[in-house]
């Protein structure tokens, strides 16, 4: 994410209270590192209209994404099995 960099820490303060992000890094001058974790695309989708929305914010760059459909079991169990 980009921000202005006087507004760099409310805009933390506020990822912070959404649920499967993380903030892992900011720079002086308003850069941020942030991942977001959360269910599927639709979700993700309006998880960067929150990022975005969020006053300070110029800009959110997806650099990296990953999804994948969990089993029931995790794996651990499934090489437990017979």
């Amino acid at each position: 994410m980009h921000v202005q960099p006087q507004c760099a820490e409310q805009v933390c303060a506020q990822l912070e209270q959404l649920p499967g992000v993380e903030v892992h890094a900011v720079t002086t001058d308003g850069r941020l590192i942030v991942t977001v974790e959360i269910g599927d695309d639709l979700e993700m989708t309006r998880a960067f209209e929150q990022l975005g929305a969020i006053p300070g914010v110029h800009a959110t760059t997806l650099v990296y994404h990953h999804s994948e459909k969990l089993d029931d079991e995790s794996p651990a169990k499934k090489e437990s099995k017979p």
